[in-house]
């Protein structure tokens, strides 16, 4: 490992949507050999304790770091030892009581926070299935509203499709007022037809070929 190298960790393969491309459902048949459930915390707290990383990278693969039931605990201990950590989740699913203790526990300062939301309410659950909007936005709007002395750096990465392309602005707009630093579209290049899918026509860009 070389030193002072971004560390990922994979903290859970648990999550609670059902987005298409996701290798937790293509191919379904694989589960069962990466579904392993949780990272143990001590583990995770060793890393901090043990490598010479400059940036540690909650991401997930196969699952969402937000799923890992000691997230609280583990983000408390990485910053209470000034880790810098960039973290990844679909913010769906949680309470506002979760959130609370979240904001209430985490001492944040040179971490960043991205949530990954694919349009407004009538459109990211299209591809991120199961999202709960209500949830989403509970939770972006919770580190938020922190104040900038305790602020993560709050990112929205927006994947781009065809059918939500034109809530870019509106999008950027809302991610601004509810107190975000950057707002990411990017246009993926997955071919989205070759997804089972309720209506594959929202899928295509107007240029595509049927």
């Amino acid at each position: 490992m070389l030193l002072n190298s971004p560390l990922e960790i994979e903290l859970t393969t648990k999550c609670t949507l059902g987005c298409p491309a996701c290798p937790r459902n293509d191919p379904k048949d694989l589960k069962e050999h990466w579904d392993v459930g949780h990272l143990d915390k001590e583990i995770v707290k060793s890393f901090a304790n043990t490598s010479t990383d400059r940036t540690y990278l909650f991401v997930g693969c196969y699952g969402d770091p937000i799923y890992h039931p000691d997230f609280i605990e583990i983000m408390d201990y990485y910053t209470s030892n000034n880790k810098k950590f960039v973290v990844h989740t679909n913010g769906s699913s949680k309470t506002q009581k979760w959130w609370d203790k979240l904001t209430s526990t985490v001492k944040w300062g040179k971490q960043q926070f991205v949530f990954s939301v694919d349009g407004l309410e009538d459109t990211n659950h299209l591809y991120r299935r199961n999202a709960k909007w209500n949830t989403v936005i509970r939770g972006m709007q919770a580190m938020g509203s922190l104040p900038a002395n305790n602020k993560p750096f709050l990112e929205w990465k927006f994947l781009v499709f065809p059918y939500n392309r034109h809530q870019i602005k509106q999008a950027e707009e809302l991610a601004m007022d509810i107190g975000f630093d950057k707002f990411t579209p990017v246009k993926s290049e997955r071919d989205w037809t070759s997804y089972v899918c309720d209506n594959p026509e929202i899928y295509r860009w107007p240029d595509d070929k049927a």
